[in-house]
Parts: C-alpha cells; sequence; structure tokens
C-alpha cells in the first residue's frame, strides 16, 4: 500500500526571519572541514568541488526539511544514494555523515537556498563565494516593520511573539493588531491579542500584576522600567480576545 504525500494549500505562506549571516558565509562555514586540509593556497579546481559538494548537500537538506511546509525529500535521497551506496568514492560517506551533522546542528531553522552562484580562491588563501538566495516554495521572509509602528514588552516585539500549535506550527499577530498609548501620570495603555499576552506570561517575559518591573517600548520610543497594574479583556463584535495591560513607572526617578 502506498501514500500520497500531502501537499501544502496553495495559498499558505510561511513567514520566517532570514538569519543575519550572508548565505555565503554560512556554506563556507559549512565546508570549513573539507577547506581546511587542502591547505593554505589550494588548487581552485579543488576548493570548488567542495564548495559545490556543500552546496548541493545544504539545498537537498533545506528542500527535505518538514519545517517549510512541502518537503521535497528526492534530492537528499539521491545525494545520499551518490556518496553513501556500493558505488561511491572511498571517503564521500564520511563526508556525507560529516556535513549532514554540521548542517542539523547549526542549520537546521535556516530556510535559505543557494540559486546561482560563483566562487575563487584567491592567492593568498582567501574564498571569495557569491551566491544568489532564493526561499523554498510557500516560504517568504520576514521583513520587520518600521519601529515607529511596533511595541515591545520585556524585551520582545509582541509582532514576533510565537505560539505554538503543533510540532511545526506557529501562530503570531502582525503589528497592526497591537497598539500603545503614553498618558497622563506616565501610564501606559497597550491593547495586544491575548494569545500574545499569554505567551509573554508563559514565557516569564511579563510579570504578574504589581510585580516585577519590564522594560516596554511603544512607537519605537523605549519608556524604561514598567510595573503592570491592571489587566482586562476587551474585544470587538463579542469577542473578549484581546488584552488591555495598563504599567506605571517603576519607580518615581524613572519619571524625571
Amino acid at each position: 500500500m502506498t501514500t500520497k504525500r500531502k501537499r501544502r494549500d496553495a495559498y499558505a505562506r510561511t513567514v520566517v526571519p532570514l538569519p543575519e549571516r550572508e548565505l555565503s558565509e554560512s556554506i563556507l562555514h559549512l565546508a570549513e572541514p573539507l577547506l581546511e586540509p587542502l591547505g593554505p593556497q589550494p588548487a581552485s579546481d579543488e576548493a570548488r568541488r567542495v564548495i559545490e559538494l556543500a552546496i548541493n548537500l545544504w539545498n537537498a537538506h533545506v528542500a527535505a526539511s518538514l519545517f517549510w511546509g512541502d518537503p521535497r525529500p528526492k534530492p537528499l535521497a539521491a545525494l545520499r544514494k551518490a556518496m553513501r551506496g556500493k558505488q561511491a568514492r572511498s571517503g564521500l560517506a564520511d563526508t556525507f555523515e560529516l556535513l549532514s551533522a554540521r548542517w542539523r546542528k547549526e542549520f537546521a531553522f535556516d530556510p535559505r537556498l543557494v540559486g546561482a552562484w560563483s566562487f575563487d580562491a584567491t592567492e593568498d588563501g582567501r574564498y571569495q563565494l557569491v551566491c544568489a538566495t532564493t526561499l523554498p516554495d510557500g516560504v517568504e521572509a520576514h521583513v520587520p516593520p518600521p519601529a515607529e509602528k511596533r511595541i515591545a514588552i520585556g524585551g520582545k516585539f509582541l509582532d514576533e511573539v510565537s505560539i505554538r500549535q503543533s510540532a511545526t506550527s506557529y501562530l503570531s499577530f502582525p503589528v497592526d493588531n497591537h497598539s500603545g498609548e503614553v498618558g497622563a501620570g506616565g501610564f501606559v495603555t497597550i491593547h495586544a491579542k491575548m494569545p500574545t499576552i499569554v505567551q509573554l506570561f508563559a514565557e516569564g517575559r511579563l510579570a504578574p500584576v504589581g510585580g516585577a518591573p519590564v522594560e516596554v517600548m511603544v512607537g519605537g520610543k523605549k519608556l524604561g522600567p514598567m510595573v503592570l497594574s491592571e489587566v482586562s479583556c476587551t474585544g470587538y463584535g463579542g469577542h473578549n480576545d484581546v488584552a488591555l495591560l495598563v504599567f506605571r513607572r517603576a519607580t518615581p526617578e524613572a519619571e524625571a
């Protein structure tokens, strides 16, 4: 009996933040155990073969990953067979395991794929890799909204709070689901989606009413340490799915 692989909804999108490290740097780091034995001035063709192998393995692992909603395991299976099969050259199986373990440990949550690329090894032993970045189908890069539209509590932007739904699925609410206002006397009122606030409590970023102060930022302005003084729920259309938080200054000195 065979089963068909369930494909993702054509309209579904997974939005993820991309690592700050350049993709080319990550590829070179992945290939480092194979590049080092080549010495300080390797033959360009040798180094290029190593980089090509690292890129093929990287792309195969990303394509097969369950995290991006539509895993495509065939390229990884083909590469595994080529490097670990009976016809594979001596040492390729160990190379496959070494690079795969390195990828799983350090890059498993990086959704980027390598597109077109070029590589040069300079005379002084430096490597220059330039590569285009693409993403798996249905995956989009998260571009943070302008700071003046964002709210942060306890060092976490509310639009970046993720609530787990399943082993590979998380829920978050965009920046326009949250609002904040600085009122008279230094009081701050914040409206936010209830699951977002529950998650902040669960992570320990937000203390109970009257508890330890937390850093609060509204509209890109850091307001300093503040104490939660009131929590209530509100919403629209009879849905009490919005938390209303009121904060006060932690100390009189903070008002100065």
